[in-house]
């Protein structure tokens, strides 16, 4: 698993770029500011973006998800039951999102806002074998 952390101070927070390097697939959770960091992140480890992933949506959390989803061609991810005027990629509590070999599951946490996710890697998917056995 390949996994970058991006701190930010103005406005505080933390960004994650993760994802199979072997499969070339990723996903980044909570993007802030300019794209271009999370693009060259990806490049730079030669994955492809499938997901970019808001936990929430609300005043505090300052997104560049949908902007990050437009310029990757990956499907910008909120929780199902999220209340917006946009479209976007809904999982629910349980989704599993495929990175690869990096599964990614989701559960669904309101409290902060009602849709708000956290997203975890439990374990490595076990490669699949082709064919019967």
């Amino acid at each position: 698993m390949i996994l970058r952390q991006f701190l930010h101070f103005d406005p505080v927070g933390a960004s994650y770029l993760l994802g199979c390097g072997g499969k070339a697939s990723a996903a980044v959770i909570d993007p802030i500011g300019p794209v271009e960091p999370y693009l060259e992140a990806a490049a730079a480890t030669g994955m492809k973006i499938l997901y970019v992933i808001d936990s929430h949506i609300h005043a505090d959390h300052i997104s560049s998800g949908r902007a990050l989803a437009a310029a990757s061609g990956g499907k910008y991810t909120l929780f199902a039951g999220a209340k917006t005027n946009f479209d976007f990629h809904g999982v629910s509590d349980g989704s599993v999102l495929e990175l690869g070999n990096v599964l990614l599951s989701v559960m669904h946490t309101p409290g902060h806002t009602p849709e708000t996710c956290r997203y975890w890697s439990p374990i490595v998917a076990a490669p699949r074998s082709r064919g019967s056995s």
